[in-house]
Protein backbone atom coordinates (compact mmCIF):
# COMPACT_ATOMS: atom_id res chain seq x y z
CA UNK A 1 0.00 0.00 0.00
CA UNK A 2 2.88 2.35 0.78
CA UNK A 3 4.46 1.85 -2.64
CA UNK A 4 1.14 2.35 -4.38
CA UNK A 5 0.77 5.60 -2.46
CA UNK A 6 3.79 6.97 -4.32
CA UNK A 7 1.99 6.63 -7.66
CA UNK A 8 -0.43 9.07 -9.22
CA UNK A 9 -2.97 6.26 -9.76
CA UNK A 10 -3.72 3.11 -7.81
CA UNK A 11 -4.46 0.82 -10.76
CA UNK A 12 -7.29 -0.75 -8.74
CA UNK A 13 -10.94 -1.06 -9.87
CA UNK A 14 -13.29 1.68 -8.71
CA UNK A 15 -15.66 -0.64 -6.76
CA UNK A 16 -12.68 -1.78 -4.70
CA UNK A 17 -11.74 1.83 -3.94
CA UNK A 18 -15.34 2.60 -2.95
CA UNK A 19 -15.30 -0.39 -0.63
CA UNK A 20 -12.04 0.78 0.94
CA UNK A 21 -13.42 4.23 1.79
CA UNK A 22 -16.72 2.76 3.03
CA UNK A 23 -14.78 0.47 5.36
CA UNK A 24 -12.78 3.45 6.64
CA UNK A 25 -16.03 5.29 7.39
CA UNK A 26 -17.52 2.32 9.24
CA UNK A 27 -14.32 1.46 11.09
CA UNK A 28 -13.66 4.99 12.28
CA UNK A 29 -17.02 5.90 13.82
CA UNK A 30 -16.03 4.81 17.32
CA UNK A 31 -12.64 6.57 17.24
CA UNK A 32 -12.99 9.59 14.93
CA UNK A 33 -16.72 10.18 14.41
CA UNK A 34 -16.31 13.66 12.89
CA UNK A 35 -13.67 12.49 10.42
CA UNK A 36 -15.86 9.52 9.47
CA UNK A 37 -18.85 11.81 8.97
CA UNK A 38 -16.87 14.08 6.64
CA UNK A 39 -15.45 11.18 4.64
CA UNK A 40 -18.99 9.84 4.24
CA UNK A 41 -20.10 13.29 3.07
CA UNK A 42 -17.27 13.21 0.54
CA UNK A 43 -18.86 10.02 -0.84
CA UNK A 44 -22.53 11.01 -0.55
CA UNK A 45 -22.80 14.78 -0.18
CA UNK A 46 -22.78 15.72 -3.87
CA UNK A 47 -20.28 18.51 -3.18
CA UNK A 48 -22.43 20.48 -0.72
CA UNK A 49 -20.38 22.59 1.68
CA UNK A 50 -20.25 21.67 5.37
CA UNK A 51 -20.13 23.97 8.38
CA UNK A 52 -17.84 22.91 11.23
CA UNK A 53 -18.77 23.39 14.86
CA UNK A 54 -16.64 26.28 16.23
CA UNK A 55 -16.58 24.61 19.64
CA UNK A 56 -15.21 21.37 18.21
CA UNK A 57 -12.75 23.16 15.96
CA UNK A 58 -11.41 25.41 18.73
CA UNK A 59 -10.89 22.40 20.98
CA UNK A 60 -7.65 21.82 19.06
CA UNK A 61 -4.59 23.70 20.27
CA UNK A 62 -3.35 24.34 16.75
CA UNK A 63 -6.56 26.27 15.95
CA UNK A 64 -6.35 28.37 19.12
CA UNK A 65 -2.68 29.03 18.38
CA UNK A 66 -3.56 30.36 14.92
CA UNK A 67 -6.31 32.49 16.45
CA UNK A 68 -3.88 33.93 19.00
CA UNK A 69 -1.35 34.64 16.25
CA UNK A 70 -3.86 36.84 14.45
CA UNK A 71 -4.94 38.47 17.72
CA UNK A 72 -1.36 39.51 18.44
CA UNK A 73 -1.02 40.90 14.95
CA UNK A 74 -4.04 43.11 15.57
CA UNK A 75 -2.71 44.16 18.99
CA UNK A 76 0.63 45.27 17.55
CA UNK A 77 -1.14 47.06 14.70
CA UNK A 78 -3.47 48.87 17.11
CA UNK A 79 -0.56 49.88 19.32
CA UNK A 80 1.23 51.45 16.38
CA UNK A 81 -1.94 53.25 15.29
CA UNK A 82 -2.60 54.52 18.82
CA UNK A 83 0.87 56.09 18.91
CA UNK A 84 -0.15 58.44 16.08
CA UNK A 85 -3.27 59.84 17.73
CA UNK A 86 -3.39 63.39 19.07
CA UNK A 87 -5.28 64.15 22.26
CA UNK A 88 -9.10 63.81 21.87
CA UNK A 89 -8.69 62.30 18.38
CA UNK A 90 -10.41 59.12 17.20
CA UNK A 91 -9.61 56.72 14.36
CA UNK A 92 -10.95 53.57 12.73
CA UNK A 93 -8.86 50.56 11.80
CA UNK A 94 -10.06 47.86 9.40
CA UNK A 95 -7.82 44.99 8.31
CA UNK A 96 -7.47 41.22 8.10
CA UNK A 97 -4.81 38.63 8.85
CA UNK A 98 -4.39 35.04 7.64
CA UNK A 99 -2.85 32.22 9.67
CA UNK A 100 -1.99 28.90 8.07
CA UNK A 101 -2.74 25.75 10.06
CA UNK A 102 -1.05 22.34 9.90
CA UNK A 103 -2.90 19.80 12.02
CA UNK A 104 -0.88 17.40 14.16
CA UNK A 105 -0.66 13.84 12.86
CA UNK A 106 -2.90 11.48 14.83
CA UNK A 107 -5.45 14.09 15.92
CA UNK A 108 -8.96 13.89 14.54
CA UNK A 109 -8.49 17.31 12.97
CA UNK A 110 -5.65 15.82 10.91
CA UNK A 111 -8.07 13.32 9.36
CA UNK A 112 -10.57 16.08 8.59
CA UNK A 113 -8.18 18.80 7.46
CA UNK A 114 -4.41 18.50 7.40
CA UNK A 115 -3.77 22.04 6.12
CA UNK A 116 -6.22 24.93 6.41
CA UNK A 117 -6.50 28.69 6.83
CA UNK A 118 -7.91 30.99 9.49
CA UNK A 119 -8.83 34.43 8.15
CA UNK A 120 -9.54 37.07 10.80
CA UNK A 121 -11.22 40.32 9.74
CA UNK A 122 -11.15 43.11 12.31
CA UNK A 123 -12.84 46.47 12.73
CA UNK A 124 -11.77 48.74 15.60
CA UNK A 125 -12.19 52.26 16.93
CA UNK A 126 -9.47 54.06 18.87
CA UNK A 127 -10.05 57.17 21.01
CA UNK A 128 -7.40 59.14 22.88
CA UNK A 129 -8.09 61.01 26.09
CA UNK A 130 -4.92 62.32 27.69
CA UNK A 131 -2.40 59.49 28.04
CA UNK A 132 -5.03 56.80 27.47
CA UNK A 133 -6.01 55.42 24.10
CA UNK A 134 -9.10 53.26 24.44
CA UNK A 135 -9.58 50.54 21.88
CA UNK A 136 -12.68 48.48 21.10
CA UNK A 137 -13.73 46.37 18.16
CA UNK A 138 -14.85 43.09 16.67
CA UNK A 139 -12.97 40.33 14.85
CA UNK A 140 -14.78 37.85 12.62
CA UNK A 141 -12.85 34.63 12.23
CA UNK A 142 -13.45 32.33 9.27
CA UNK A 143 -11.75 28.93 9.12
CA UNK A 144 -11.92 27.13 5.77
CA UNK A 145 -10.41 24.34 3.74
CA UNK A 146 -11.46 22.34 0.66
CA UNK A 147 -11.97 18.65 1.36
CA UNK A 148 -10.28 17.37 -1.77
CA UNK A 149 -7.75 14.56 -1.15
CA UNK A 150 -5.30 16.41 -3.42
CA UNK A 151 -2.34 17.17 -1.17
CA UNK A 152 0.35 14.63 -0.39
CA UNK A 153 0.93 11.05 -1.53
CA UNK A 154 -0.60 8.94 1.22
CA UNK A 155 -2.13 9.19 4.67
CA UNK A 156 -1.86 6.73 7.53
CA UNK A 157 -5.29 5.62 8.74
CA UNK A 158 -5.60 3.39 11.82
CA UNK A 159 -6.61 -0.19 10.98
CA UNK A 160 -6.03 0.48 7.27
CA UNK A 161 -2.37 1.42 7.11
CA UNK A 162 -1.05 3.78 4.44
CA UNK A 163 -3.86 4.80 2.09
CA UNK A 164 -2.88 6.53 -1.18
CA UNK A 165 -4.23 10.02 -1.72
CA UNK A 166 -4.83 8.86 -5.30
CA UNK A 167 -7.85 6.87 -4.05
CA UNK A 168 -9.77 10.09 -3.38
CA UNK A 169 -8.78 11.60 -6.72
CA UNK A 170 -9.85 8.51 -8.64
CA UNK A 171 -13.22 8.37 -6.88
CA UNK A 172 -13.87 12.00 -7.86
CA UNK A 173 -12.90 11.26 -11.46
CA UNK A 174 -15.26 8.26 -11.45
CA UNK A 175 -18.07 10.45 -10.03
CA UNK A 176 -18.23 8.30 -6.91
CA UNK A 177 -17.28 11.23 -4.65
CA UNK A 178 -17.28 15.03 -4.72
CA UNK A 179 -14.91 17.58 -3.25
CA UNK A 180 -16.56 20.13 -0.97
CA UNK A 181 -15.78 23.19 1.14
CA UNK A 182 -15.44 22.99 4.92
CA UNK A 183 -15.78 26.18 6.92
CA UNK A 184 -16.49 27.55 10.37
CA UNK A 185 -17.08 31.06 11.72
CA UNK A 186 -16.92 32.67 15.12
CA UNK A 187 -16.74 36.23 16.43
CA UNK A 188 -14.68 37.84 19.17
CA UNK A 189 -14.75 41.28 20.72
CA UNK A 190 -11.73 43.28 21.85
CA UNK A 191 -11.48 45.89 24.59
CA UNK A 192 -8.20 47.52 25.46
CA UNK A 193 -6.26 50.50 26.77
CA UNK A 194 -2.88 51.77 25.62
CA UNK A 195 -1.02 54.16 27.95
CA UNK A 196 1.15 56.77 26.30
CA UNK A 197 4.12 58.77 27.47
CA UNK A 198 6.10 60.77 24.96
CA UNK A 199 5.64 57.78 22.70
CA UNK A 200 3.53 54.65 23.04
CA UNK A 201 5.03 51.84 25.09
CA UNK A 202 3.55 48.69 23.59
CA UNK A 203 4.29 46.65 26.68
CA UNK A 204 1.81 48.81 28.57
CA UNK A 205 -1.10 47.99 26.30
CA UNK A 206 -3.82 45.89 27.93
CA UNK A 207 -6.17 43.89 25.72
CA UNK A 208 -9.08 41.62 26.60
CA UNK A 209 -10.64 39.23 24.07
CA UNK A 210 -14.07 37.68 24.52
CA UNK A 211 -15.87 35.07 22.44
CA UNK A 212 -19.31 36.06 21.22
CA UNK A 213 -21.62 33.12 21.81
CA UNK A 214 -24.00 32.04 19.06
CA UNK A 215 -27.37 33.74 19.31
CA UNK A 216 -26.06 36.99 20.71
Amino acid sequence: MFLRGLRRRTGRPVPELVGLFRSIVDGGRDYHPIASDFLEHFMDGAGASRTMSPRWLRSFKVIRKAERKNQRRFERQLARRAALLDDHDSAWLHDHWDARINAFIGTELFYVSRMSLLRSQGSFVLTRDGREVRVSGTVRHRWFDPYDWDRGRWVYIPRHGFVPIAVGRELVEADEARNFLMESRHVQTLEGVCLRGGRLRRARGRFTWALVRAGR
